[in-house]
């Protein structure tokens, strides 16, 4: 079974995938991530919730681990 695989926009319809995260300066890709909400900022993680259900009790959430303000590694949690 294939997991589903996240795409992110900006404002003005570009498009990123998840795995295109990899490697990528926070900077570059916060226009992508801005209409998530940001459970959790730290230097070395952030966390994003993507998706919300059942009256917000069961979350679907984009970690990101970051080295120097790039993304080495992410997980979405279900």
């Amino acid at each position: 079974m294939k997991s589903k695989r996240y795409y992110f926009h900006d404002k003005n319809h570009n498009i990123i995938s998840e795995d295109q995260l990899i490697g990528k300066k926070m900077d570059d890709i916060e226009c992508f991530l801005i209409e998530y909400k940001v459970q959790k900022l730290h230097t070395n993680e952030r966390v994003f919730i993507l998706k919300k259900s059942f009256f917000g009790i069961f979350k679907t959430k984009l970690h990101l681990y970051l080295t120097e303000d790039t993304v080495y590694d992410y997980v979405i949690q279900k």
